[in-house]
């Protein structure tokens, strides 16, 4: 799966862009500490009272591992303390912190030393809920892969209907790579559809929120030029938390099997329906046609099943559980129907001349 580096159709002007509220760094409440050479407290952010549960004049001052740290830990954290401000190089990992009501806490922690222009020394701790930031890990963990393998073809859009991420299984649909999408409109990387109704269709997605469900749609792939394709597609808006619109999301299914399947027995069908006006005639005929033409149909019917039934025949008699223990009825004899004709008529000339004797001579003898 690849995807671009945001929701902007390119690259415009610089200048400073209000985040809103509800981001990723909202989510995770990122607490910043900074101790000074002597692991005193000397900043404490807001977050920090919210992850540890003192307030900045409770904290501001005071020793960290002595409020922080249980008893077991604090030659651990001394010592991790030292290698850090002794220029060691940053410390990341998880550790358990003793909060303001007496529990215990793992707070995922990133630890580096600042120095200030008086060549002073300190401490900055960037820390964050342990079980919060593995709830994020993996849920982003689990959307990539579900794209990623998803056997539908799914791609992201941004409100100018640009390309910010496509699937694998999106590539192969439209014959294309990733990077032949990204940053690309519907109308510039796919000119083989019907772009004028597809992004007709996206927009308004984007204006009411509706979303638009088996929106079909029939073309040619550059990987496959010379055969149609048919596609089944669904848009859905994306919302950022905060509500504000971020762009379109697109679900492809490639039917071309299916379309093809349909177009024949629609073909069949129309074969079928010129078939029977043929046997009707187009002439006049009266009820002599009307008659005829069962017969004709009943011919070609019979002639069909014939062949069914010899093609099943060839490959041998079917056993049927518990048919043994059960003798087949009776079959009876064959059933002529009445004939038509009310005069005597010749048997080689009479189609139904074996029921002639039982037609009444006029006069009712």
């Amino acid at each position: 799966m690849v995807a671009s580096e945001g929701f902007r159709a390119g690259p415009g002007p610089v200048g400073v862009v209000p985040s809103e509220p509800g981001g990723l760094l909202d989510v995770l409440s990122v607490a910043a500490v900074v101790l000074d050479a002597e692991g005193r407290i000397t900043l404490w952010s807001p977050q920090a009272q919210d992850l540890f549960g003192c307030s900045a004049p409770e904290a501001l001052g005071r020793y960290a591992a002595k409020l922080l740290v249980a008893d077991e830990y604090v030659d651990l954290v001394l010592e991790l303390f030292a290698k850090v401000m002794a220029g060691g190089g940053a410390w990341a990992g998880v550790f358990p912190v003793r909060h303001k009501d007496g529990s215990t806490r793992l707070v995922e922690f990133r630890n580096m030393r600042l120095l200030d222009e008086h060549g002073g020394v300190y401490a900055l701790g960037i820390a964050c809920d342990e079980a919060v930031l593995r709830g994020v890990e993996r849920d982003l963990a689990l959307s990539v892969r579900l794209v990623a393998q998803s056997p539908l073809g799914l791609a992201v859009l941004d409100t100018d209907l640009r390309y910010v991420l496509v699937n694998p299984t999106l590539e192969r649909i439209n014959g294309l790579p990733a990077e032949k999408h990204l940053g690309h409109t519907v109308r510039e990387a796919l000119p083989f559809l019907d772009t004028e109704v597809i992004e007709a269709s996206m927009r308004q997605v984007l204006e009411t929120g509706v979303p638009l469900l088996d929106q079909f749609a029939i073309g040619r792939t550059p990987a496959d030029p010379y055969r149609d394709h048919a596609w089944s597609g669904s848009y859905y808006r994306l919302e950022d938390p905060g509500g504000r619109v971020i762009g379109i999301a697109l679900a492809v299914v490639d039917v071309t099997g299916r379309h093809r399947a349909a177009t024949e027995a629609a073909e069949a069908r129309r074969r079928l329906v010129a078939a029977g006006r043929h046997l009707l005639g187009n002439r006049s005929g009266g009820t002599q046609v009307h008659r005829r033409w069962p017969r004709r149909l009943g011919a070609v019917m019979t002639r069909t099943g014939l062949r069914q039934f010899r093609r099943q025949d060839s490959r041998g008699p079917t056993e049927v559980p518990g048919l043994a223990d059960h003798p087949p009825a009776p079959v009876p004899g064959p059933r002529w129907p009445a004939c038509p004709i009310r005069v005597r008529c010749p048997r080689r000339t009479c189609a139904a001349a074996r029921c002639s004797r039982r037609v009444r001579p006029r006069g009712g003898r």
